[in-house]
């Protein structure tokens, strides 16, 4: 599942580690030592995250359609016109293909 953490999230979950490594090295070995509520923070802000990453994803996947769908629509109309029509079709094809690559490669960060 993607996820996306904000940089506070990174320092509370961090924080929060810490906290519970110390719980943990404080107890007993054979009983689990870590304050259940530190483990609820922990598990809220790993959903946040992911919620987020999965509708920031559903976001990128809508653009990409829209642009691979542009793009498409400018090869057409490049290919069915001639002279300064044809080379402005060109040129916003080409536009909107590097806009879906772009996009592509900012998906990749959430596989």
């Amino acid at each position: 599942m993607p996820t996306s953490y904000t940089a506070r999230e990174k320092r509370r979950l961090v924080w929060l580690g810490l906290k519970a490594g110390k719980q943990s090295l404080a107890g007993p070995r054979d009983v689990d030592t870590i304050d259940d509520r530190i483990k609820r923070e922990a598990d809220r802000i790993d959903q946040r995250a992911e919620d987020r990453g999965a509708r920031e994803v559903a976001a990128l996947q809508r653009r990409l359609t829209e642009k691979r769908q542009a793009a498409a629509t400018a090869k057409v109309t490049m290919r069915t016109s001639g002279g300064a029509e044809r080379a402005a079709a060109r040129r916003e094809m080409q536009e909107h293909e590097q806009a879906a690559r772009r996009i592509e490669r900012e998906l990749r960060r959430y596989q």
